[in-house]
């Protein structure tokens, strides 16, 4: 009997370890997007911890503002889930710009400069208002 038992904790155990390993690493993150001729900018970041990619904002805000046209670059919000995306959450905030689905930059990590984010976007992206989505 107490061998049953044994192996029945046992068996819970494993289970419950197994079970929670599948979510270890899923989080619940928030996606700030455009689509300017062709490109897809997305910013991934925590969804509560503004701060943590306030640079990051700001680069985009300045960058969005230096636009001939700041009204033809539009930023949405969603939410996304870090195992949808090639990222953990140790790695954000994030900013990944893609051209025909392929991420063709990526910049992560808290310590990134404003300059360094609009630079990175200015030599990345190139704007023809007749294209943007």
């Amino acid at each position: 009997m107490i061998r049953f038992a044994m192996s029945g904790i046992l068996i819970y155990s494993l289970f419950v370890i197994l079970l929670s390993g599948c979510n270890a690493g899923d989080e619940d993150i928030k996606v700030i997007s455009a689509k300017p001729s062709g490109y897809e900018i997305n910013l991934y970041t925590h969804p509560d911890d503004e701060e943590q990619a306030k640079d990051y904002m700001e680069a985009l805000l300045n960058w969005k503002t230096s636009q001939e046209d700041d009204d033809f670059l539009a930023f949405n919000e969603t939410t996304t889930n870090t195992k949808d995306i090639d990222l953990t959450s140790d790695q954000l905030p994030a900013l990944i710009i893609y051209k025909e689905g392929q991420a063709i930059q990526t910049i992560t990590g808290e310590d990134t400069s404003p300059t360094d984010i609009i630079d990175t976007l200015e030599n990345t992206v190139a704007i023809t208002e007749n294209q943007n989505s």
